[in-house]
């Protein structure tokens, strides 16, 4: 009797669960057929202007975003080692005006602050490692600086351009892996140095300015399918290759800065360091303020440095 028991239970568990199994795996697929995003996103140029604008700022309209990255920079010669030679820690503040035609305007400023390599706070002078001049700094500004990204074919982005041409139009290579997404970038530009060699030897270093940015970024791939949020929070690591800053009086001594950086979103001023937000609330609060209207202008630190030359 004990088996027939046990048998006629086992009968009715193993009918229940194999009545239960089909539902059960339903759900999981209703559960993981909502999960799944829709990626043929990925060949819209619209979602790749927009998604760029949310890693920046918010389409919030009116409200300003703000990025944060800290890191170090590196002379670099060519001949011999790498020297560290600052600490950078900035705060970027971008507004979007976005137009009917979908066309995203980006109204920028930045301040980037150069520490010392010890103490983290921000430096008054710099001793050139190959000169031994100690020169005033002049710490990095850009704004207002104004650009256009549309659905037109095109591999600029600002003053720089892409690496990686896309005829189709404006493309970030989104790399889906499982609840993480990730995308590398490379970008140059080549552009006339306002700094010009005849008028200012010292603080030139030619009539070209060659820079290079290359931009790794990561999110949450939830997020970066979800329309309903405005802005786009991330983690990435930055690196650029650019000249010698003007104020380093290296002329066209052969060499570059190399800068390798974090960054992330940020809430605002209170995001940086004690010393930088202080020096930055005293000396460069206007360029952590996004502009407030669009004037087509992409006003750079070379450009205001020539000023800053052209006044002192």
């Amino acid at each position: 009797m004990l088996d027939h028991i046990f048998n006629a239970s086992t009968s009715r568990r193993t009918a229940i669960g194999c009545l239960a199994l089909p539902v059960a795996l339903t759900t999981l697929a209703r559960s993981t057929m909502a999960q799944a995003p829709d990626t043929s996103v990925l060949d819209d140029t619209s979602f790749h202007i927009r998604t760029f604008a949310r890693l920046g700022s918010t389409l919030e309209t009116g409200k300003t975003g703000y990025v944060l990255y800290k890191g170090k920079a590196f002379a670099v010669d060519g001949i011999g080692a790498q020297l560290p030679i600052y600490g950078i820690e900035g705060l970027a503040a971008i507004k979007l005006d976005i137009q009917s035609d979908g066309t995203v305007r980006f109204l920028f400023s930045e301040a980037a602050i150069y520490t010392d390599l010890a103490s983290g706070e921000p430096l008054e002078t710099w001793k050139n490692p190959y000169s031994e001049e100690v020169v005033p700094v002049w710490h990095q500004r850009n704004g207002p600086v104004n650009f256009a990204m549309s659905s037109k074919p095109s591999n600029k982005v600002g003053a720089f351009e892409t690496v990686e041409a896309k005829p189709a139009g404006f493309r970030l290579p989104w790399i889906i892996d499982g609840d993480m997404a990730m995308y590398a970038q490379d970008t140059t530009s080549n552009r006339p140095n306002p700094i010009k060699p005849d008028k200012h030897p010292q603080y030139s270093v030619g009539e070209t300015l060659y820079i290079s940015e290359h931009t790794q970024y990561s999110v949450k791939t939830a997020d970066l399918f979800d329309k309903t949020q405005p802005t786009l929070n991330f983690f990435a690591a930055l690196q650029s290759l650019k000249p010698w800053h003007p104020w380093m009086k290296m002329g066209r001594r052969p060499g570059r800065v190399f800068t390798r950086m974090i960054s992330k979103k940020a809430v605002g001023l209170q995001d940086l360091t004690k010393p930088v937000q202080a020096y930055v609330e005293k000396n460069l609060a206007q360029y952590v303020v996004a502009p407030a209207t669009w004037t087509g202008e992409y006003i750079d630190a070379y450009r205001l440095y020539k000023e800053y030359l052209e006044r002192s």
